[in-house]
């Protein structure tokens, strides 16, 4: 029984066969081509996964906000905001600075 990449190396050389018109004599070359583009995809996919896994690593580090996004303002953070007051001391009610 042939490998589960053979079974697709064979698949792939019979469609570069079928595409070039079926004709005969260049079953090698065919056969070759075909592991080349298996060899290739398989690579891809491997970065894909590495690349993914990276990236899932990263995440599980700290999370990342989005560019411009501002952090959502929590209860404590707006009970602390209070108005600015004017340099040199406090105002009374007159509008007058005592200090």
């Amino acid at each position: 029984m042939q490998s589960d990449r053979q079974e697709r190396i064979s698949e792939r050389a019979y469609q570069i066969w079928d595409a070039e018109g079926r004709v005969d004599g260049r079953h090698d070359e065919h056969w070759q081509r075909a592991e080349r583009e298996i060899a290739e995809e398989e690579l891809r996919v491997a970065a894909a996964l590495a690349n993914r896994a990276a990236g899932m690593a990263g995440k599980a580090r700290r999370p990342r906000q989005a560019t411009g996004a501002k952090k959502p303002a929590t209860p404590a953070a707006k009970s602390r905001a209070t108005p600015a007051r004017p340099r040199g001391g406090r105002r009374t009610p007159s509008g007058s600075s005592s200090g």
